[in-house]
C-alpha cells in the first residue's frame, strides 16, 4: 500500500489549531470596516451605508460557518437594540408633530368662535382669546406657548370677523405658521412649504 496523500497540515494539530484561530479572526475583521464606514465623518451616506451593510452580512455569515455563536448572538442583539432605539426615537419625534397639534388647536378655536357667536349677547359677534377663555370655550393653555406654538385672535372693527393664528414659538418648535377665518379653513401663513402660502392645509 502506498503512502497516504494527507497533507502535513491536516495531520498537525498545531497547524489545525492555528488555522481555526485565524479563521475565527475573519468575522471580527469583516465587522470592523462596517463600523468605520458608518462612523467616519464627511462621507456620502447612502453608498457607505450600503458597503457597511455588505461587510456586516459577510461577518455574520462567516461567523455562522465557523460556528462562532457568541459572536453572532452579540452582533444580532446589538443590531436589534439599535434598531429598536431608532424606532423609539423616530416615533417619539414624529408621532405627534407640533404642526399637527397647531392645526388641531386652530380648529378648536374655530369651534369655540362659532359657539361664542351663537351665545353672544352683543348681536352675535366673535370673541377675543380672553372672551373665549372666560366663557369656558377654551382653556387657559392657549395663553402663552402651547405645544410649541403661540396662538392669537384678531377681531375686525365690528367683531363680525376674526383671524386666528398659530405661529411657532421658536425656530425649533415648529416649521410652519397657520391661520383661519370664520370659514373655518386652516391655511398656511407665509411661513409655509414652497408655493403653499395662503393655501389650505390638506
Amino acid at each position: 500500500m502506498g503512502p497516504s496523500n494527507t497533507s502535513t497540515d491536516q495531520l498537525d494539530p498545531k497547524a489545525l489549531s492555528t488555522r481555526r484561530k485565524s479563521s475565527r479572526l475573519i468575522a471580527p475583521l469583516l465587522l470592523l470596516p462596517s463600523l468605520l464606514l458608518i462612523v467616519l465623518p464627511g462621507r456620502p451616506l447612502a453608498p457607505f451605508v450600503a458597503f457597511a451593510f455588505v461587510f456586516l452580512v459577510l461577518s455574520i455569515v462567516w461567523a455562522i460557518l465557523n460556528r462562532q455563536w457568541i459572536f453572532v448572538s452579540a452582533v444580532v442583539a446589538t443590531i436589534a437594540g439599535v434598531a429598536g432605539l431608532m424606532a423609539i426615537l423616530i416615533l417619539g419625534r414624529h408621532g405627534t408633530p407640533p404642526e399637527v397639534s397647531a392645526v388641531a388647536n386652530l380648529r378648536t378655536i374655530n369651534t369655540a368662535e362659532v359657539t361664542f357667536k351663537s351665545m353672544s349677547p352683543s348681536a352675535g359677534t366673535y370673541g377675543s382669546m380672553a372672551d373665549l377663555i372666560e366663557a369656558g370655550l377654551l382653556d387657559d393653555t392657549f395663553i402663552g406657548t402651547k405645544a410649541g406654538y403661540k396662538y392669537s385672535i384678531s377681531l375686525d372693527a365690528k367683531g363680525s370677523g376674526y383671524t386666528a393664528e398659530a405661529v411657532p414659538a421658536a425656530t425649533n418648535t415648529g416649521r410652519f405658521g397657520y391661520y383661519s377665518h370664520p370659514d373655518a379653513v386652516v391655511r398656511y401663513t407665509t411661513l409655509a412649504p414652497a408655493g403653499r402660502a395662503g393655501r389650505p392645509v390638506q
